[in-house]
């Protein structure tokens, strides 16, 4: 479909470009709601099933005050919230729970389920761009689990005198990843894993807000940092027709303005001194992913339009393995280019793992959309090195879910010839860490203790080489040798504070690990369940 045909109002429509799901909408929110779920038929259910088990998953969890509020807050945002809230994320939920047949709150569950992961941006402006004017890049990494949660692009079409937007996203996705209005008005959220995510009592969400109302970035952030409960933290970039741009770092009840010169590079840790202190988030990889975006975006200031950006998107210079923390990474689902003066957001449709090569299409928010064309493919898609790579991705992904099923011996299979073959588009330390979890998993300790030893190495990523420490240390506490155990504790402890990373999931547990290993006379207990830290997706 050219960008100039828009579909005629009121005519709710479907059309898939590629592995791309697009969306159009019109009504009341929560109309469109329910026309999302009807228009992507079982891809809506079987995301919604998905996420609502990750959902509970992720509130089990917890402790008991957690499933209390599980029971309680879901019912009563979805109750009293339409009477605060002016963005329509709840009535667009009703729509989903009408379209899905299921009750208000599990709706809510199933589209708030999605595990946070990571997004790479950058922004760019005036002097750093060919025109002068603005243009965001974003890979936005999440999982698509195993080809489940397809990339979306919803263009909305509201009745209640708000502007017309399009969000980038996934299924039953009510809040944008990325976005742009017919105003020119572009915003992109990035995942913030702060001490506070989710606004309890309640929450506005002045994210979407922002795109039904604002025109320009001033009116943007004044919607942001003066609502009083932002309902999600995040790292949201903005943009508008005229060039300007901004950068704000949100909790649900605090936001920081980071002031930024023509362009910046964004990934998910915080860096103003207000919203440092409250990040339980910062790791390598986002550090990593952020020096990279920026080496990716600095060769071209001053040249940039959309094509460049869509290259930009595709950079792997500083690493040559898709799981790794590169720019292009395996895990990247949603991979867009925005041009605000044209209102036009292209997409790629290609999926995860290879979503960035992909050719991208454009979708333009203006009432009368100029006749733009896609950003052409990177001529390496389809190439039998990029099939190669696909493939290996795929076998990696298929032996996680067996591990997962409890099938070790088949897992260990895949991840063993794959290391026999010495594929080049894996990280060869992660599939080292896949192969050492096997054999403890067997419980044979001196085979997994053998490959754990390769991984303390400076190559080895930080996330492997600090969780190889830790098993290593409890290994050799099962096989009594206390003295080894506690110098590779030490050993780990040292290499942790060496490092100013505090993420919740991989940073923390290893502590409380290693504390616990230097406290006890002899760790004897079963070994404890480890990350994958396979960065498939």
């Amino acid at each position: 479909m050219s960008v100039a045909a828009r579909p005629a109002a009121g005519q709710p429509r479907r059309e898939d470009r590629g592995d791309l799901i697009v969306l159009h909408l019109f009504g009341s929110y929560r109309e469109m709601g329910r026309q999302q779920v009807e228009l992507l038929g079982p891809v809506a259910r079987d995301v919604y099933e998905l996420q609502l088990a990750d959902w509970r998953r992720l509130i089990s969890g917890f402790g008991i005050l957690a499933k209390l509020a599980d029971r309680f807050l879901p019912r009563f945002w979805m109750s009293t919230g339409p009477q605060y809230d002016r963005s329509g994320l709840y009535e667009e939920i009703r729509g989903y729970a009408d379209g899905l047949g299921v009750s208000a709150p599990d709706a809510w569950r199933g589209a708030f389920g999605v595990l946070g992961s990571g997004t790479t941006t950058f922004v760019a402006t005036r002097t750093a761009t060919a025109d002068g004017s603005a243009i965001i890049g974003k890979n936005s990494d999440w999982t698509d689990s195993d080809g489940r949660r397809p990339p979306v692009v919803c263009h909305y079409h509201p009745d209640n005198g708000d502007l017309d937007f399009i969000l980038a996203g996934w299924p039953l996705l009510p809040s944008p990843a990325t976005g742009i209005n017919e105003a020119g008005f572009a915003l992109g959220l990035n995942f913030f894993t702060a001490d506070q995510i989710l606004g309890l009592w309640m929450p506005e969400w002045p994210y979407r807000r922002a795109l039904q109302k604002a025109a320009t970035v001033e009116e943007g952030a004044r919607i942001i940092t003066r609502s009083r409960n932002r309902g999600i933290s995040g790292f949201i970039s903005m943009a508008d027709a005229k060039g300007n741009t901004a950068m704000i770092e949100c909790t649900p009840g605090k936001c920081a303005v980071r002031p930024e010169g023509d362009w910046f590079a964004q990934s998910n840790h915080a860096r103003t001194e207000k919203m440092a202190p409250r990040d339980r988030g910062r790791f390598a990889d986002s550090f990593q992913r952020l020096a990279a975006m920026e080496e990716a975006v600095r060769p071209h200031v001053g040249k940039i339009t959309p094509e460049i950006g869509a290259r930009i998107l595709r950079n792997r210079s500083n690493s040559p393995y898709a799981n790794e923390s590169v720019v292009a990474n395996a895990v990247a689902l949603n991979s867009a280019v925005v041009h605000t003066a044209s209102r036009t957001l292209w997409h790629s449709t290609t999926r995860q793992p290879q979503a960035p090569f992909g050719e991208m299409v454009p979708f333009s928010a203006a009432a009368e959309a100029p006749a733009t064309a896609p950003l052409p493919a990177d001529p390496r898609l389809g190439t039998p090195e990029m099939e190669r790579e696909a493939a290996a991705i795929a076998a990696v992904r298929r032996a996680v879910r067996l591990f997962g099923e409890g099938k070790v011996d088949e897992a260990s299979a895949i991840w063993d010839r794959l290391a026999d073959d010495g594929e080049p588009a894996l990280e060869p330390h992660r599939l080292t860490w896949a192969r050492a979890r096997v054999r403890w998993t067997l419980g044979r300790l001196e085979e997994a203790e053998g490959l754990l030893m390769a991984l303390d190495s400076d190559s080895a990523p930080f996330d492997v080489r600090s969780h190889a420490l830790v098993i290593r240390a409890l290994v050799a506490d099962r096989l009594a040798r206390r003295e080894d155990a506690l110098r590779l504790y030490q050993q780990a402890q040292a290499y942790l504070d060496a490092h100013d990373y505090n993420h919740q999931s991989m940073v923390a547990p290893l502590r409380a690990r290693i504390a616990a290993g230097l406290r006890a006379a002899q760790n004897k207990g079963p070994m404890p369940e480890s990350p994958d830290l396979q960065r498939v997706g």
